[in-house]
């Protein structure tokens, strides 16, 4: 009995997710903090760059450890798209993150989920009922609501954000088919390489000195985004996605609680309404998702058990 020796029940699988997928956000909320921080030393294109070649340090002992059979790609193809997408909407994200307040960019970037699932529909022919579509849609109006055009000017930064989810969006498409075959570490390993790679060219024309300042902010952008990834992978291994997709908005209070006294920077109450919008939408189309899986896999083992 557990009683008698003192020891305490295990915690279950989503409960443990949970946990992970906590740590998660909490991470993510630093790529946005860091990235304003260092905006006013570094240029957006050169961040991107020292960014990933800090994460590509970082993975050099486990390269080192697995040798070259255990770092080869299985298709090459398709992680070098994935860096020029990655790195085309990382660039656009952090020059975005310099202009607008925080919390805004946080919950534009909650349309991720719905531009993924628009490009899993017209370049992966997959099929969407009325009920994602309409979440869709619904999603799509709460980044409006936090636009407000016409009420206020939507400024190109604002639009390199939502750009920027287009292209994180087509990345998480790739991903889709590249998981498939081939390990996260590996898959990390290449992207982060790809992605400096692509951008170093374009930071080349406006590079400038790192000051000693900048270093330490460095790292912990790159640290932040490996936790980052990484705590999202383990959550999503021990638990159910629609749990974790539900625990996505908690980004935004985070972000909010950390830009305040940092940046002076609060979001109002129509973000925070669109932000929920967005939220909601997305969270109804992973669980639909979850649900649809779910499904599909009873039905399998239904035909399988008949014959």
């Amino acid at each position: 009995m557990s009683s008698e020796t003192g020891s305490k029940p295990p915690l279950n699988a989503n409960m443990r997710g949970i946990l992970w997928a906590l740590l998660a956000m909490c991470a993510f909320a630093t790529v946005p903090v860091g990235v304003r921080i260092l905006t006013p030393y570094l240029p957006s294109t050169e961040i991107v760059v020292l960014r990933n070649l800090i994460a590509v340090a970082f993975l050099v002992p486990w390269a080192l450890k697995v040798g070259w059979v255990g770092l080869k790609p299985k298709r090459v193809g398709l992680h070098v798209m994935r860096g020029g997408l990655n790195g085309m909407g990382m660039i656009l994200w952090f020059w975005g993150l310099g202009l607008v307040p925080l919390a805004n960019a946080v919950a534009l970037q909650f349309t991720l989920p719905l531009f993924a699932l628009l490009l899993a529909v017209l370049f992966l022919g997959e099929r969407v009922g009325i009920r994602r579509t309409s979440a869709m849609a619904v999603g799509f109006m709460g980044a409006l609501v936090i636009i407000r055009p016409g009420f206020i000017d939507v400024s190109l930064a604002t639009s390199a954000i939502l750009l920027s989810a287009v292209f994180y969006a087509a990345t998480l498409v790739v991903m889709k088919t590249q998981s498939l075959n081939e390990k996260p570490m590996v898959i990390m390993f290449w992207s982060n390489l790809f992605i400096a790679l692509f951008t170093l060219p374009p930071a080349l024309f406006n590079w400038v000195s790192v000051p000693m300042a900048a270093w330490p902010w460095l790292v912990f952008l790159a640290l932040g985004g490996w936790l980052a990834h990484y705590s999202l992978t383990k959550s999503l291994v021990t638990a159910e996605t629609k749990v974790v997709a539900s625990l996505d908005f908690l980004r935004l209070p985070i972000v909010a609680f950390v830009a305040y006294p940092l940046f002076g920077e609060f979001p109002d109450a129509l973000t925070w309404v669109g932000a929920a919008i967005i939220a909601s939408a997305a969270t109804y189309i992973a669980r639909r998702d979850a649900a649809l899986i779910g499904e599909g896999a009873n039905t399998k083992n239904g035909k399988n058990n008949k014959t």
